[in-house]
């Protein structure tokens, strides 16, 4: 039994650190159900990769954070973050969102921005207890580009960029 089972009244949204291999299979079922929505599923999906991700954030939560929210005792929604310094620099250590997405089936609940919201929550107050000095947010998923846009500007996220994709290879 996971942590979600008991504790929580079924419809209430509740968030929790991965910390326990238990929790890995919810992982996994998220990330697979991202990849298969976003603009990557032409990539083969990987549940080795992603148990080895899982596998840095149970040894080293000072480097790697995940994140899982549930609605009741169903996970509906993940995290996944690294630290660490500028590829170029040293000394100030910057926190990176290489994955979030929020189920399909959760967005399109009146409130489904909220699992949204909290997950970036956790992330903000993980990177901040580690000394992070901002928070990177790298959205290359395809899918509701314009809600994560509003979501993060309302939060304070400051557009730096952009992301580009060149395609080579014709998708099966």
């Amino acid at each position: 039994m996971n942590e979600f089972d008991a504790r929580v009244p079924r419809g209430t949204l509740s968030f929790r650190v991965v910390t326990q291999h238990a929790d890995i299979p919810a992982f996994l079922e998220l990330a697979r159900e991202a990849h298969r929505e976003s603009r990557f599923s032409y990539i083969p999906f990987s549940a080795d990769k992603v148990a080895k991700i899982a596998g840095l954030a149970l040894k080293d939560d000072k480097r790697h954070g995940i994140f899982i929210a549930a609605r009741g005792y169903v996970p509906v929604g993940f995290a996944y973050c690294t630290l660490g310094e500028y590829h170029i620099g040293t000394d100030v250590l910057i926190a990176t969102i290489h994955n979030i997405n929020v189920s399909r089936e959760e967005r399109q609940r009146l409130a489904g921005g909220r699992a949204a919201l909290g997950l970036l929550n956790r992330v903000k107050s993980w990177a901040r207890a580690r000394g992070a000095s901002e928070i990177l947010f790298h959205v290359t998923s395809g899918i509701k580009l314009e809600r994560t846009h509003r979501l993060a500007k309302r939060l304070g996220y400051a557009t730096i960029g952009g992301s580009y994709a060149f395609i080579l290879n014709t998708r099966s």
